[in-house]
């Protein structure tokens, strides 16, 4: 008797210690297929990745290096999502004269899509596109899908053989609620060599932001220059008039 009520114990150990399995299982694969983005309410900068896109012959199309963050406006409150590199998908196409660039996080939770140019021999983006579907961000605050756009546009614009280049954060505005912010930003499509980037394109502000201080200092030093010399003319004038009195 004692033999049979043991083996009915462990048999029902093992059924339940089974279950509990499954129920983790399928409660952890769950929780993995319903991804979303949890937002926070305040910014930082974000990882950056390096993003290779590949023609069906294998000849590299574009690369992008860049950290990626979104910003959603939610009852007039920015809430802020950083992108883990690790983590998105890279898809897109190769074409002679357009090249598109599609990143994606899981469950299709967000996403980037650009799309370069080759016009009279510059290259440029002229459309982007980009959703995210975050976690509810605040108590009472309800879960949705913030979509934006640009098109027609003509962004990062580049020589073939040359990359655009922005240590300076780039701040998209696609939306009223859809922000995208790239930073830094180093991209080149078509003409891509490898194992590195082309010639560099400084973007507006890094160019602001290094030669204009560089200009002002040199118009300082002008001014300065002009009003020692002009001081030393006038007394040497008074100093040759009165000798001869």
């Amino acid at each position: 008797m004692f033999p049979l009520c043991r083996g009915l114990f462990l048999l029902v150990a093992s059924i339940s210690l089974v279950s509990a399995s499954l129920l983790v299982e399928q409660h952890t694969s769950g929780r993995a297929g319903r991804y979303q983005p949890a937002l926070q309410p305040s910014q930082s900068a974000p990882d950056t990745g390096t993003y290779l896109l590949e023609s069906t012959s294998g000849k590299l199309c574009l690369k992008a290096t860049m950290g990626l963050g979104y910003t959603v406006i939610i009852k007039k409150k920015s809430w802020y999502y950083n992108v883990d590199p690790s983590m998105l998908l890279v898809s897109g196409h190769c074409g002679a004269n357009a090249v598109t660039l599609s990143l994606t996080l899981p469950n299709n939770s967000a996403s980037l899509q650009l799309t370069y140019s080759l016009v009279d021999s510059v290259s440029y983006v002229s459309r982007l596109s980009a959703h995210i579907s975050p976690q509810p961000a605040c108590y009472g605050c309800s879960s949705g899908t913030y979509p934006g756009g640009l098109s027609n546009v003509s962004l990062f614009q580049a020589p073939p053989g040359q990359s655009y280049q922005c240590s300076s954060q780039t701040l998209l505005v696609m939306t009223e609620e859809l922000q995208v912010t790239l930073v830094p930003l180093q991209i080149q499509a078509f003409k891509v060599p490898d194992g590195g980037y082309g010639q560099e394109v400084m973007c507006p502000a890094d160019y602001n932001r290094a030669v204009v201080p560089t200009i002002l200092w040199a118009t300082a030093f002008g001014l300065l220059l002009i009003a020692v010399l002009t001081y030393l003319l006038v007394k040497d004038r008074r100093g040759t008039g009165y000798q001869r009195l």
